[in-house]
């Protein structure tokens, strides 16, 4: 009489086990196909973004482009609070620290709510913790002729952790530059401070011909995870 009733609870076990692996692996692929989703939505509005910001010709316009941007923003249940981009102000090539500004259009910036720059330490600070899309999107011109060279920019937090690097090859010659690299980063702390350093190396003479187009350079971010 044991042996039956042994050989029935095993019985049952089995289908509750199979049920709960079956609950485990779809739970599984489930969570793996929402983070596809997302990660998919982020790339397609970065190429968005970067589509944008290639259009823009002149100071003039830039002001008019990021209005539209805000409003994709809002097309796409994007809060506008969440979204930050930041053009170049220098336009010299050299190692260091790189400098940035909010882009002002009507009576607003190309900088939400939960972002803030200081300008004195050229930091931004990001004040909600979460997973970003984070990019970066440089553009070189040759005043003359100008030599082999390479740019690099990293994006360190401020435990000094390396967030984001971009690093450029640029050929001899006189043909202009462009090149975006970007990164999903995952900010754990509130109140985040991001730091943009630069190098940049020129193998040969003449020197100091490379530059930057500040009206095509600069950087961005929006979060991801909400």
């Amino acid at each position: 009489m044991s042996a039956v009733s042994d050989v029935e609870s095993q019985s049952a076990a089995r289908p509750r086990g199979r049920c709960l692996d079956t609950f485990l692996i779809t739970s599984v692929v489930a969570l793996f196909v929402m983070f596809l989703a997302g990660l998919g939505g982020a790339l397609l509005f970065a190429r968005y973004l970067e589509s944008e910001m290639e259009a823009r010709m002149t100071p003039k316009s830039n002001g008019q482009v990021v209005a539209q941007i805000a409003d994709k923003l809002s097309e796409n249940s994007y809060k506008g609070q969440n979204f930050a981009y930041l053009r170049a102000t220098n336009s010299e090539l050299k190692n260091g620290t790189m400098m940035w500004e909010p882009i002002a259009y009507g009576d607003g910036q190309s900088m939400g709510a939960l972002y803030n720059y200081d300008k004195r330490q050229s930091v931004l600070n990001v004040a909600a913790s979460g997973s970003y899309f984070l990019y970066v999107q440089l553009n070189f011109s040759c005043v003359h002729v100008c030599p082999q060279a390479r740019f690099t920019v990293k994006f360190k937090d401020q435990n000094a952790n390396t967030r984001l690097t971009c690093s450029v090859s640029l050929p001899s010659g006189t043909q202009p530059v462009s090149h975006t690299c970007w990164s999903v980063v995952t900010l754990s702390e509130k109140d985040s401070r991001l730091l943009a350093g630069t190098e940049f190396t020129e193998f040969s003479e003449p020197f100091h011909n490379w530059k930057l187009e500040l009206n095509d350079s600069g950087f961005g971010m929006f979060r991801v995870d909400r």
